[in-house]
């Protein structure tokens, strides 16, 4: 869902150092700047992120994809090979692209590589990072200093023998005593409400977080909005849909009853109209409508109707 994209988006910008640790398993990492992946000839996904990274050793691009679920479009190692090849022409940097998986299963055959070819006709390897949030521990990431990953610790493991209940109330606590502005507060507990329903029952959120608290979030207003448009744009699509079929149906019985009246100008067609009627299956219609135009006679026909 859209939404989701916007969500993880906000975070990775509002918090890139506790992304970029996560993203390259070092907390020695320090984000310079986030670079715009505006550009004419790559698509870059809306949950796509890039910064420009201080490591000990080098400067370097990082690359992070979040993906709800598995690539639909393309293949991801495709993906972010494309993505990897045009940044690393852009800034000539070292690139390191990394996918974030957050809903299990996904990613599960991720091979974190594309490759081709041999040492004779000459050969590409190219590696990136498969992070599977859901298969993280996530105690260790429950901690203060990582503010901008708390909504994704639903999603871990939990420590051994804890239930989930129990797991879920220690992650809305720890986040809701997070030292954050009040706003900030309530986007990292309707984030976690949002994406720890991936894998929990919503009701778990619902009865920890009160809606007041995440109407304090700019995305609160913004996902409920979305989910009404769609709502609208189903139906209407839905109607769209009915309207088309019962015009169809309307017309089919109008032909049938045109037929009838021409080959059988003394029969009383009233009766029919209002059997025609309840029909609903546009496919019988049309096949009473070849019967009308090829019956022998109106009793048979009354006999195919009654059929």
């Amino acid at each position: 869902m859209p939404y989701y994209d916007e969500i993880v988006k906000h975070l990775m910008d509002r918090f890139p150092d506790e992304f970029a640790a996560l993203a390259l398993g070092t907390p020695d990492v320090e984000v310079e700047e986030r670079l715009s992946t505006e550009q004419p000839t790559i698509k870059m996904h809306h949950s796509d992120m890039t910064f420009k990274v201080c490591l000990p050793d080098e400067e370097a691009i990082l690359h992070i994809e979040a993906q709800t679920d598995d690539s639909r479009d393309k293949p991801m190692p495709l993906r972010v090979l494309l993505y990897a090849s045009f940044l690393g022409h852009q800034h000539e940097l070292p690139v390191y692209s990394v996918v974030l998986y957050f809903r299990p299963p996904a990613g599960q055959n991720d091979p974190g590589y594309y490759g081709y070819g041999n040492k004779q006709r000459g050969r590409l390897w190219f590696e990136y990072t498969v992070i599977r949030v859901y298969e993280l521990e996530g105690e260790s990431l429950l901690d203060a200093s990582l503010i901008g990953l708390l909504p994704f610790t639903p999603l871990m493991k939990p420590p051994a023998g804890m239930t989930a209940e129990a797991w879920v109330e220690k992650c809305v606590e720890t986040t809701r005593s997070a030292p954050v502005d009040t706003q900030t507060r309530a986007t990292l507990l309707f984030a976690l409400s949002l994406f720890g329903s991936l894998v929990h029952p919503p009701q778990l959120f619902q009865s920890r977080i009160s809606e007041e608290i995440m109407q304090e979030s700019p995305f609160y207003e913004l996902v409920m909005k979305r989910g009404i448009e769609q709502g609208i744009e189903r139906g209407i699509e839905q109607g769209i849909e009915q309207g088309v079929e019962r015009g169809a149906r309307e017309n089919a019985i109008k032909n049938i009853l045109t037929v009838l009246t021409a080959r059988f100008p003394q029969r009383d067609t009233q009766p029919v109209k209002h059997a025609l009627e309840a029909i609903r299956d546009l496919d019988r219609l049309t096949q009473l409508l070849q019967t009308a135009a090829l019956t022998r006679s109106f009793e048979v026909f009354l006999q195919a109707l009654d059929g």
